[in-house]
């Protein structure tokens, strides 16, 4: 009787590994089927949120300057510059000189924005920019308004690419009618860009432009 007991024990054991090793590869295989599920639910969440914006009809014939509502936006100028320490100016094409070489290069890149000059727009980029994210498209005129250049800091920088200084500034700006064919990421409202800005080419151009806080 003990020896019955013993193999009906053992058996049970057995029966209970082979169901515990059973539910596990049962789990494993619906999380293959639950986790592509879940990620594209994510994904297409994100997606969403880049595409949201109602944006307006892109018409690149058209010359921004002749929209009246657009006009009294920047009456007054549309552009300043604050230099670190709550110093604001008002700035254009004209005085951008004043502020510095790397301020008027962030003058000019808000000026090709709104005038739609892509040739211009990514001339400003360095070549390794260009190299990892490409020129941008043709896009029309930006009804740009409320703009601030923003100095954040700089720094000298030793490297395999030799010696060169580092700008970084913030460029926040709205755009009146946003119609999608340059930023898809902001309706009508702004998100801070960080730029950075070295002379590691030889000469000032933009190495990088990101809306994450640059520390």
């Amino acid at each position: 009787m003990p020896e019955n007991n013993s193999k009906a024990s053992s058996k049970k054991k057995i029966i209970l590994f082979l169901f515990a090793v059973g539910l596990v590869l049962l789990v494993m295989y619906l999380l293959t089927l639950v986790l592509p599920m879940l990620t594209q639910k994510i994904n297409n969440g994100r997606e969403e949120e880049t595409v949201k914006f109602n944006f307006y009809e892109p018409d690149f014939d058209e010359d921004i300057f002749t929209d009246e509502k657009y006009v009294a936006l920047i009456q007054n100028g549309f552009l300043c510059y604050d230099n670190g320490s709550n110093s604001i100016s008002q700035i254009t094409e004209d005085n951008s000189n004043d502020f510095g070489e790397e301020v008027k290069l962030l003058v000019d890149l808000v000026y090709s924005i709104q005038s739609g000059d892509c040739d211009l727009y990514n001339s400003f980029f360095s070549e390794e920019y260009l190299s990892q994210n490409g020129k941008k498209e043709k896009f029309t005129m930006q009804k740009i308004y409320d703009a601030t250049i923003i100095y954040h800091s700089s720094e000298s920088v030793s490297s395999k690419d030799g010696n060169y200084t580092k700008y970084i500034y913030k460029l926040k700006y709205r755009i009146y009618e946003n119609n999608g064919t340059f930023r898809q990421d902001i309706d009508e409202d702004t998100k801070t860009q960080y730029i950075v800005i070295t002379d590691r080419e030889g000469k000032l151009l933009i190495d990088s432009v990101s809306t994450s806080k640059y520390k």
